[in-house]
């Protein structure tokens, strides 16, 4: 990976990427992350690793858990209904009658989804942050060892 931002830098924009793609706006990451890597200038391939860190195979449990955190928050059922659980784990977002269900279930379903899924963003990028910086730092301590070690061979 040729990356040419300093550590700190590449870091923040993995850090971003996280966040981004822990937020509630499904279907929005990539949008999102398209424009803050083009108004702050990150690296696009940090910022975008960070976005799809929770690849498609983890979506339906990190969406459980976001909703998990956000009702223990919240005070409510840790358990959603079995009507809400198929909201959440089976999402069709080209069907109206999806969304129309799930604006009818917003205040039991969405709102302990929101305040989980931003808390569960940032608790993972403030994780993500300084393990990316240490990861990056040794990386670059390694390159520059190995450059001083190619100089001074004869």
């Amino acid at each position: 990976m040729a990356l040419d931002d300093p550590p700190e830098r590449t870091a923040l924009a993995f850090t971003v990427g996280v966040f981004i793609g822990f937020s509630p706006f499904l279907g929005l990451h990539t949008i999102i992350a398209a424009i803050l890597a083009f108004v702050f200038r990150f690296n696009k391939v940090a910022l975008f690793a960070g976005v799809y860190i929770n690849n498609p195979l983890l979506v339906a449990p990190i969406v459980l858990v976001s909703y998990a955190i956000g009702a223990f928050v919240l005070g409510r059922p840790l358990r959603p209904s079995q009507a809400e659980l198929d909201l959440l784990t089976a999402p069709h977002f080209f069907d109206g009658n999806y969304w129309r269900q799930l604006w009818a279930h917003s205040r039991e379903l969405l709102w302990p989804f929101f305040v989980g899924s931003m808390t569960l963003s940032l608790v993972c990028a403030a994780a993500a942050y300084p393990l990316t910086l240490r990861l990056l730092r040794a990386r670059q301590t390694k390159k520059l060892a190995q450059a001083n070690a190619n100089a001074e061979k004869p």
